[in-house]
């Protein structure tokens, strides 16, 4: 479990100095390539980046699930590392989970809203946001790599 945490940490580590980065060098600026789809700014959000207009009851128990969710994930990851393999596929895979979950939510607790500096064609986001992406690339190629793991689906554990 040393692994995951240890790459949760550095990938967080590196949200957090994207966020500062942005937030003292394009704040009110654009830099924009490929036409207007895809570049680098800084905005403030205070709901998500698909309902920017969301309440903040709803976003406090949306974190609170995520939070719940990230510590029962914690429990299958150490499951998965017993009953399969240790594989830094499932770590990077769970490293970019954590910091889809705690990015913004960190950024919600010290600031009262979330900085995005991504400009894509969809919103502009963080690497919080686009964490997705990457959870489901490093899935997919433990699942890929690793056939036995595709049973992940229908794990079902046993004490010894």
């Amino acid at each position: 479990m040393k692994r995951p945490l240890t790459l949760s940490l550095l990938i967080l580590s590196l949200d957090q100095l994207l966020r500062y980065f942005f937030q003292f060098t394009f704040e009110g600026r654009q830099l924009l390539f490929f036409g207007q789809n895809w570049g680098f700014t800084y905005v403030v959000n205070h709901g998500l980046w698909i309902n920017p207009t969301i309440s903040p009851r709803f976003m406090l128990i949306l974190q609170i699930v995520s939070i719940v969710l990230w510590a029962i994930i914690v429990y299958y990851l150490k499951l998965y590392h017993e009953k399969y393999r240790q594989s830094i596929y499932i770590d990077l895979a769970f490293a970019w989970f954590t910091v889809g979950i705690f990015g913004n939510t960190l950024d919600r607790i010290i600031f009262g809203y979330i900085r995005d500096y991504f400009i894509n064609p969809i919103a502009i986001s963080n690497l919080a946001d686009l964490s997705v992406i990457f959870l489901l690339v490093f899935l997919g190629i433990e699942l890929f790599k690793f056939p036995k793991s595709r049973d992940l689906l229908k794990f079902r554990y046993t004490r010894k």
